[in-house]
């Protein structure tokens, strides 16, 4: 009667501790889905990002902040679907969720700085003498911000990083 005993808690602990596994999979899958995404959104082939390099090449500045406000939607689809999300019988769940947010957070900013970037170009094709001076300036000030924005971008990386090292570790991946 003992070994039977020892044979069902040792069932419900493997029951238990595999269906704990598959949520931590299936919650790496899930970020790894993100990554993809956020791929897409800004660098992707047809994705927004192109599209945006592609009218800026053209001079096409309408065309670049339509699709700056495509980036937008599609980066506050992804941070919903985030915040959505529940971590509940996940270990290091919680804190991997929070690295992504505020990584793909960081990341929809300095991309969606673009548009101010992109709204100065705008202005400086129209100005001259002292006029473009003043622009080329404030063109400028716009880069040495964009860097601040890279370097949270950087930042927030490394964060999620270390999130996904102990997600990994604690789940055995």
């Amino acid at each position: 009667m003992m070994r039977f005993g020892i044979y069902i808690t040792a069932f419900l602990f493997i029951i238990t501790s595999s269906c704990g596994s598959s949520n931590a999979a299936d919650f790496k899958e899930l970020t790894n889905q993100w990554e993809r995404r956020a791929f897409e959104i800004t660098i992707g082939k047809e994705g927004p990002g192109e599209k945006k390099l592609n009218c800026l090449v053209k001079e096409d500045y309408k065309g670049a902040l339509v699709a700056v406000d495509q980036q937008r939607k599609e980066f506050d689809l992804l941070i919903d679907d985030i915040k959505k999300l529940s971590t509940e019988g996940i270990p290091k769940g919680e804190s991997l969720k929070n690295a992504s947010l505020e990584y793909y957070k960081s990341l929809k900013e300095l991309h969606l700085f673009d548009q101010k970037e992109i709204e100065q170009q705008e202005i400086l094709r129209t100005l001259k003498n002292n006029k473009l001076n003043a622009g080329l300036n404030n063109l400028m000030t716009l880069a040495r911000q964009k860097k601040m924005l890279y370097t949270a971008v950087y930042e927030k990386e490394a964060l999620l990083h270390t999130a996904t090292e102990n997600f990994n570790a604690v789940n055995g991946f």
